[in-house]
């Protein structure tokens, strides 16, 4: 069946970082509205909401159908289109970072509750954007400021987020936290998260990468053109290194908050659908979500 959620949430000030997680009580409330699919339910469908710009892409599409094969409910989370953002990849238009992981608690939250959902294992997966939402939302510093509960497992596929050190970011729960990378992404560069992933693990977090062999951005996403494809208006923050100092997201190389006019950004990235990389993928994660949530 397929189930249309109202849930309450808040759009925090400002974009991007800054400001740098505002209080609850900054933000202005609102209720968004997303689709439920769950594993008896084989209609293809794609997230909901007021405005009815619609930003769930492929990649989430295709792995509706896969996870609802193996037996999952899915909640289609579109924290983009729900805000009227027609397009975030270009740096015209943004979000709070905030918002989105807000968006992830209090869904959550309801889950929790609900008749066909066993409150106890909710995991999140994200892509790029997203995959900055479900890394943070593993952060405690996260959890306790804007009510969040521990998920079972915190999944990421080439997030954008590597290249950030925050502050605390070592201090998570035991929920284990997994990055699906390409080797060949110049868009948000393995490199930056295998920096990542390295001071987690020396930390005892329970942090893994996996890696594959000549896949770019979005890899997994079989409705875009062959890997390799070149896009040239999208900023990368490829040559970035922000750190969190005094509560700020700041580019050391300026000294400034940081942002897509940093000089370290630019501009040009490739992407595309590696079929032999969407398959190894799709078994890997299989394999993981069958440790965390049983078979």
């Amino acid at each position: 069946m397929t189930e249309v959620i109202q849930v309450d949430t808040v759009d925090l000030p400002g974009r991007l970082w800054d400001p740098f997680m505002p209080p609850l009580a900054d933000g202005r409330p609102r209720d968004r509205r997303w689709r439920l699919v769950d594993s008896r339910d084989r209609r293809e469908s794609s997230g909901g909401h007021h405005s009815r710009v619609w930003r769930i892409g492929g990649s989430e599409r295709g792995w509706v159908d896969d996870l609802m094969a193996d037996g999952y409910a899915v909640l289609l989370l579109d924290s983009f289109g729900a805000r009227g953002i027609s397009s975030i990849c270009s740096g015209e238009e943004t979000v709070n970072v905030a918002s989105p992981i807000v968006d992830l608690f209090r869904y959550a939250d309801h889950l929790e509750s609900h008749p066909y959902v066993d409150g106890s294992r909710i995991a999140v997966n994200g892509f790029s954007f997203g995959g900055r939402t479900a890394l943070w939302s593993a952060m405690t510093r996260f959890q306790d400021s804007y009510g969040g509960s521990e998920l079972v497992a915190h999944v990421a596929f080439y997030p954008s987020t590597c290249f950030i050190q925050l502050e605390g970011e070592t201090d998570v729960g035991d929920a284990p936290i997994w990055i699906f990378h390409g080797t060949e992404d110049d868009w948000t560069p393995i490199d930056q998260c295998q920096d990542f992933v390295g001071r987690l693990a020396a930390a005892g977090v329970d942090a893994a990468l996996n890696a594959y062999p000549g896949a770019h951005h979005s890899f997994d996403d079989e409705t875009l053109p062959p890997a390799g494809t070149a896009r040239v208006d999208a900023p990368s923050p490829r040559n970035c290194q922000f750190e969190e100092i005094n509560g700020q997201i700041i580019d050391p190389d300026t000294g400034g908050v940081a942002g897509v006019g940093s000089p370290c950004v630019e501009l040009g990235v490739q992407y595309g659908f590696n079929p032999a990389a969407q398959q190894a993928v799709k078994e890997d994660l299989s394999q993981l979500l069958t440790e965390v949530f049983g078979p």
